[in-house]
């Protein structure tokens, strides 16, 4: 059986329950960030997250999904909240009918996926959660094997970036490079291990367009800050850096559009390799 713990007045369990969700010094402190709503908590269970707790409404009559809940994270502590209190703690406007504590996971850089032909994308210090959630959607949709987010930033597992990323924050495996040295490292490691490395920098000067970029091999993809676009030691460590081409008054693109783009345009190179790759049944070139 979990250990049941009621909270029906605003005491210390309920302070710092409010604290993790809005303060990233109580999640690191205490190793544990909140997620809510039903496709969350659900890619949570679906990847593995390890279940800290349950914040439940007292009393509350839950759906069959809010009982499957219950049994699938059997090991999870309950915390039973007065439906008041409850409603200070939830960040959705129609209210949420089960949230939940995570661990948070840690910054092993082995979490990237670093196979042949794969992608992963370093983020220079985002400073905007909506951003970062969004690119992380994004890489989520188009198979990216992780993200990187290379010296301070904005906290991916604020509630404010897991929204953004309408949950796949806990599909996509993310961690923190201290800086451009630790991403130096991490790069001829994965060099050792995958051939035709490209790290590949997005400029809105840059040297080529992406449309006319061949994505071969493994790529990493950097994304500049929001304001003062990539550091120059991470720009030094660039094979190329691309540029979207663009009209109207426009000056450039917002850093997850621009991403985002560019992860499409990764796609469509791998498909059109695919489709001029000999096929097998045909027994390839004579």
């Amino acid at each position: 059986m979990p250990q049941i713990i009621r909270i029906r007045s605003e005491n210390a369990d309920f302070q710092l329950l409010e604290a993790l969700g809005r303060s990233r010094e109580k999640r690191r402190k205490h190793g544990l960030f909140v997620i809510e709503g039903v496709r969350s908590i659900n890619l949570a269970l679906q990847h593995g997250w390890t279940f800290d707790a349950l914040l439940i409404p007292e009393d509350a009559s839950l759906s069959r999904w809010g009982h499957d809940v219950l049994e699938r994270a059997e090991a999870a502590r309950h915390f039973l909240i007065a439906p008041q209190g409850y409603g200070l703690l939830t960040d959705r406007n129609d209210g949420s009918e089960i949230m939940a504590l995570l661990r948070l996971p840690g910054h092993d850089l082995s979490r990237l996926l670093t196979q042949p032909g794969g992608r992963v994308v370093l983020l220079d210090r985002p400073g905007n959660p909506g951003n970062l959630g969004s690119i992380v959607r994004s890489c989520d949709a188009f198979g990216v094997g992780g993200v990187g987010v290379v010296g301070h930033g904005v906290d991916p597992y604020s509630r404010e970036a897991i929204r953004a990323s309408t949950g796949s924050l806990l599909a996509v495996p993310v961690v923190h490079f201290p800086g451009p040295a630790e991403v130096r490292e991490w790069l001829d490691t994965v060099r050792q291990k995958v051939e035709g490395v490209r790290v590949v920098g997005t400029d809105e000067h840059g040297e080529q367009t992406a449309r006319a970029y061949d994505f071969a091999g493994f790529t990493v993809l950097v994304a500049g800050n929001e304001t003062s676009g990539m550091s120059a030691a991470l720009r030094e460590l660039c094979d190329v850096t691309l540029r979207i081409d663009i009209a109207g008054s426009a000056s450039s693109l917002n850093v997850a559009v621009a991403t985002s783009i560019l992860l499409y345009e990764m796609s469509l190179s791998a498909q059109a390799r695919s489709a001029q790759a000999p096929s097998a049944q045909t027994g390839g070139n004579p």
